[in-house]
């Protein structure tokens, strides 16, 4: 299996409507149901989903690019890496 591969964007401002229905005795909310989701950016395809298994994470996706900004990568080098030591 293959790592995906991460580009860099523009960032992007997101706001999450969760409600949530446990609190365990330190205080920590679980159990979150997803209300609503915006961006900063005009894209139709993000998505939030919170599943139970994953201990309180909300993961964040979209389906296209649209929208984004993907920020121009650095310049690979292919010379031989200085010894500093």
């Amino acid at each position: 299996m293959q790592a995906t591969v991460k580009k860099s964007i523009k960032p992007v401002t997101f706001t999450i409507k969760v409600v949530a229905k446990k609190v365990n005795e330190n205080g920590t909310f679980s159990a979150f149901e997803v209300q609503s989701v915006s961006g900063s950016v005009k894209n139709s395809t993000f998505k939030v989903v919170a599943p139970p298994q994953a201990g309180g994470a909300l993961y964040i996706k979209c389906e296209t690019l649209d929208g984004l900004e993907i920020m121009q990568e650095g310049a690979v080098s292919n010379a031989p890496k200085a010894k500093l030591f």
